[in-house]
Parts: C-alpha cells; sequence; structure tokens
C-alpha cells in the first residue's frame, strides 16, 4: 500500500506553529490516525520564524483565513499566539500557554492546552491514579506548570515543586494557587530538597537526560530511590533516560515521556475532529518516527563530515536562524531573566553589522551543505579590571549548534576553528562566560581543554605564530 496521500481541495487542514518544527512526531502519528480512521484529513509541520515581525498574528489569522481546523503550538509561541485568540480554554489561562487552538464552527478561536490531561491520561493508561498522592515535581517551568495543574485537577494530595531555584518554584506555585483545589503544594530547593521528600511518584520536569545530553540526571547519583515509588520522565528521546535506569536499578517503576505527547495529540485530535482518537495507531507511529529519525541521522551523520568556513555578511539571516535555538534553549531554563527568540534578539541587521567589523569573527558549520552551528568571536583587546592589563585574546560571545545535531563533533569543529585562527593571528588566549546552570555547556568547554578562572573560563592556546 502506498504512503502517499493524495491531498485534494476537500482535505482539511490541521498542523503544527513553532520554531524549529521539524523534530516534531505530530505529523507521523496524526496522520497516521486519519488513515486509521478514513479522514480525509492532513497534518502539516508550520514553521513561523520569530525573527519575524508579526509572523505569529499573520500565522493565526491566516490559519482562519484558509480553512483549517486548528493547529497545535509549539515553543517559542505557545504564549505568543494568546493576543490573537478569541477564546482562552481554562487550562490555558491556568498554563499561561496555548498548545491547541480550535476554529470553532463559527470561525471563532479558542485556544487550550491538553498537556496537563496527557499527561493524566497517560498515567492511568499506566494504572497509575494520582488521586490521593504524594508527588514530587522536579523543575519549575512550563512543563512543570502542566503538571502541577494537571494533578491539582486530579486531586493529588501533596504535591512538592523542586527547582535549583526555588524562587522560580515559588513563582510558579504563586500563580497557580487559584486552581489548586485541595492539593497542597510547596516548594524545595534542588538537590538538597529532594533528600527530605518520601514521594510516591516522582516526575521529572527538566530537560536532563534529554537527547543529545543523555549522561545527564536531575536526580542525585548517592540518592536511593525505592521499591513501590514512580519515576514518570517527561523526556521522551531518548527512551531509555539515565533517570529510568536509575529508577530500576533501584527497584522503582519507570515511565517515560512519550505517553503524554501521544496523549496530549489524542486529546487535540479530539478537539478538532469530534472523534475518539486511535491512541494506539498514534503511539506506533510515533515510535516508529523516533526509530528511523535515529537510524537516519546516525547514518548520515556517519557519511558527512563537517565543514567550517568563515561567515560573510550574506550569512547573517543564517546566523539569526541559528541563535534563536541558543536563545530558546535559554529562555526555558531560566523564563524570567531570558525572553523568548524574537525578532528583536539577534537579528540579521546586527548580525551584518557584527560581521562587518574587522574585529569581528564568526564561523559557520556545515554537514551536507546545510549550516548547523556558529560561532562568534571578536578579537578585540579587553582587560579584566582598571589593575590588570589589557589582554589580547579572542573572546566567544556565541557558540550554538542545532539540537539535533549536537554531540556530534559539530561544538568541537567550532572551537578547533577558533583556535586555528587565533594561532594565525598570535592570539594565545580564547576566553568566554557560561551560565552557572548551563553544566552541559561548561562540560563541554572542560572537555575542549577550557579552564573555570574567576568567573570565566580560559584556554591557551599553543602554537600562535606571533
Amino acid at each position: 500500500m502506498s504512503n502517499v496521500h493524495t491531498i485534494s481541495a476537500k482535505t482539511t487542514l490541521v498542523g503544527l506553529i513553532g520554531w524549529p518544527v521539524s523534530h516534531s512526531v505530530s505529523p507521523a502519528m496524526h496522520n497516521a490516525a486519519f488513515d486509521a480512521l478514513g479522514l480525509d484529513w492532513r497534518y502539516v509541520p508550520l514553521p513561523v520564524d520569530p525573527a519575524l515581525p508579526g509572523a505569529v498574528g499573520d500565522a493565526v489569522r491566516g490559519m482562519r483565513a484558509m480553512g483549517m481546523r486548528g493547529v497545535n503550538v509549539t515553543v517559542p509561541h505557545k504564549q505568543a499566539v494568546l493576543p490573537f485568540l478569541d477564546r482562552i480554554a481554562a487550562a490555558a489561562q491556568a498554563m499561561r500557554a496555548v498548545n491547541t487552538v480550535v476554529v470553532e464552527a463559527d470561525g471563532s478561536l479558542t485556544g487550550d492546552n491538553t498537556d496537563a490531561p496527557g499527561f493524566i491520561a497517560d498515567l492511568r493508561a499506566h494504572g497509575v491514579e494520582p488521586a490521593g498522592q504524594s508527588v514530587l515535581v522536579l523543575g519549575a517551568g512550563g512543563s512543570a506548570r502542566a503538571i502541577v495543574y494537571g494533578l491539582a485537577q486530579a486531586q493529588a494530595r501533596h504535591v512538592t515543586i523542586a527547582n535549583r531555584s526555588s524562587e522560580r518554584a515559588s513563582r510558579l506555585l504563586d500563580d497557580l494557587r487559584p486552581f489548586l483545589g485541595a492539593t497542597v503544594v510547596e516548594v524545595m530547593a534542588l538537590p538538597d530538597g529532594a533528600r527530605t521528600i518520601e514521594a510516591d511518584l516522582i516526575v521529572n520536569c527538566t530537560s536532563l537526560g534529554m537527547t543529545p545530553h543523555q549522561d545527564t540526571t536531575p536526580w542525585p547519583h548517592d540518592l536511593p530511590l525505592h521499591p513501590g515509588q514512580i519515576v514518570y520522565d517527561l523526556v521522551y528521546n531518548p527512551a531509555e533516560t539515565l533517570l529510568l535506569r536509575q529508577a530500576r536499578q533501584h527497584g522503582a517503576r519507570a515511565i517515560g515521556g512519550l505517553g503524554m505527547l501521544i496523549w496530549q495529540g489524542a486529546l487535540a485530535f479530539e478537539r478538532w475532529t469530534g472523534q475518539p482518537a486511535p491512541v494506539e495507531v498514534m503511539r506506533l507511529a510515533a515510535e516508529e518516527c523516533l526509530r528511523r529519525r535515529a537510524a537516519d541521522s546516525g547514518q548520515q551523520r556517519r557519511q558527512q563530515p563537517i565543514n567550517v568556513r568563515r561567515a560573510t555578511p550574506d550569512d547573517a539571516a543564517v546566523i539569526s536562524r541559528l541563535h534563536s535555538a541558543l536563545q530558546a534553549y535559554h529562555a526555558e531554563a531560566h523564563p524570567s531573566f531570558f525572553k523568548q527568540p524574537s525578532a528583536h534578539t539577534f537579528p540579521p541587521t546586527m548580525v551584518r553589522d557584527l560581521l562587518e567589523k574587522p574585529s569581528t569573527v564568526v564561523f559557520l558549520a556545515e554537514m551536507g551543505g546545510t549550516e548547523i552551528g556558529y560561532l562568534y568571536a571578536d578579537t578585540m583587546p579587553a582587560q579584566e579590571t582598571t589593575m590588570t592589563y589589557s589582554l589580547e585574546r579572542l573572546w566567544i560571545h556565541h557558540i550554538s549548534v542545532e539540537p539535533g545535531f549536537q554531540r556530534q563533533g559539530v561544538g568541537r569543529a567550532l572551537i578547533d576553528a577558533a583556535k586555528s585562527y587565533a594561532r594565525s593571528q598570535g592570539i594565545k588566549t580564547l576566553a568566554l562566560s557560561v551560565w552557572a546552570f548551563n553544566q552541559a555547556a561548561i562540560r563541554f568547554f572542560e572537555a575542549q581543554g577550557f579552564v573555570m578562572y574567576n568567573h570565566r573560563m580560559w584556554l591557551q592556546v599553543d602554537g600562535a605564530t606571533a
């Protein structure tokens, strides 16, 4: 049987808006569901660049104008769509984010959020009833907001939000107080807070353990888990995270996050179509998509070399796009401090002006003709304080690699290019700053030979010509 679906003027369209959207498994699982039910519907990925002024509003209005039935919304647009909707469902109001837009029969737009009910549905599908349970939630970002809200709606007895920043967890709790009902919620700091809690259910809402950082975990290695506990990791790529392995090693039950993705999609499917979603069909399609993508990526990366070149002003738009992934990562980690990527964070005009400065050097990494990472630095001498001498160094402002290409040697190739350039200019020192929360980046730079000193990281370059 052919996998090609004929699209006609009668085909009903839904889709996904976000930036980027190429990694999403939602098209595979929704289109499999449409096929299984014999529906003449198609689900399409719709990348909406946050750097384009007015793009989000145009996309939402265009959805209605083109007769679409609805869309899913992913980062960084879950909050940005709110002003363009006619109604906001209670769940979306509580979470201050929309992941599903429905075009109603009268043409009005309703924003909803199926993350929380999707999580609860997956728990129950695994035979776990959250009512009356004591739950430890790791993290205090957007995912944690959905999980805490869902647990309260499902009448969990007690929820503890544990986060590196207890202040951020407290702000989350304050936001959710009107929706908690009888559920008692408190906050604690990670990692110490985890040592004082005996929870029935532990839910990881951080990105630790996610590809390409499979060797990370939010759970202290020296803190045992117990038989009878349930550990739920929202991370679904890889399917077996380090946290889930820790749980199984201690006899706890481990549940991966793919089910939540499937159930939140199934609930959106039902909102659009009015029909029960074929959940098992969606699950099999999502699993197959992830398997195929992993196999294709591994083969492609083994076959294709990484090419690094100097960027020119003509590359400004590409660099601006690559910066969005870096900005989105920081905004997800610290939303109260970092903004989501937009047209104003690192626009092509700014990049072009920087590239025209003699002191600026930008390297682009390419694979198969596609730009997948960049490094931006400058050679201006600087001094640490008024008491120190001016230092000749190559200062690295940004280094960013597309999420799907991390841990493939791209970052190392960019650093090597920076070292080579420094040697050619007679510069003996590379330097940069890293935010303390970004432990993965600190470990990466340490592996390249950088040493932490004061609040900077430094690398002495051997073989400088001058």
